[in-house]
Parts: structure tokens; sequence; C-alpha cells
């Protein structure tokens, strides 16, 4: 999008929506697909109150945080409580980023 344009960015208004209203919770990845711009991930967890659901997330992540993300792997994400089909992948919780932009894997996480 243009740096003057008026039109709303859908990534920065699911962001502010999840901000606003989202739960955080940790769910497995059953498939992850890389197209090279951006990411297909298909999730399973369950939301608050509800039986478990899958859902599949198209997404861009930094390749720092686009580490673990395989198939059988955990993963933290955000879902909108009032349309758990609206979710925002924030990575793998078993990798961590350092402050300066290294991944390691996360001790504290088995």
């Amino acid at each position: 999008m243009g740096l003057f344009s008026r039109r709303q960015d859908p990534g920065k208004e699911l962001a502010r929506t999840i901000v606003t209203r989202g739960v955080r919770v940790r769910g497995t990845i059953v498939e992850a697909h890389d197209d090279g711009e951006r990411w297909s991930v298909t999730v399973r967890f369950a939301p608050e109150g509800a039986p478990a659901r899958t859902v599949v997330v198209g997404q861009r992540f930094a390749p720092q945080n686009a580490v673990g993300l395989e198939a059988g792997e955990p993963v933290e994400l955000s879902y909108d409580r009032e349309d758990p089909g609206t979710v925002l992948i924030w990575g793998n919780p078993r990798y961590r980023v350092t402050h300066h932009g290294a991944v390691v894997r996360d001790a504290r996480e088995p």
C-alpha cells in the first residue's frame, strides 16, 4: 500500500482486533507450508469453553518467527474471542529471538 493510502491494511486491522479482544492460547500445527511470500498454517487449538477446532491461517512471518513452524510442533496464537476462526500466530514457543536477532532454543520449553 502507498504511503498516503486511505485504505486500511488488513494485517493491521487483524492485529488491532487481536490486541483489543484476543485470547492467547497454545495449539498444535497440523500442516505448514511457505510459498516464499506467505505461510499457510493449519493449526488446531481449543478456544476457551469450546471444543477444539482446526483453522487455516495465511500469514507473513519474519524469518526468525518462522523457525519451528512444522507439523506436530506447538504454536502460540491469539484468536478473536468474538470470532474464534480469526487467528494470529506468534510462533513456536520452543524458540525465542535474542536482542541480537539470533534464534535460540528456549531451555524452559520441552
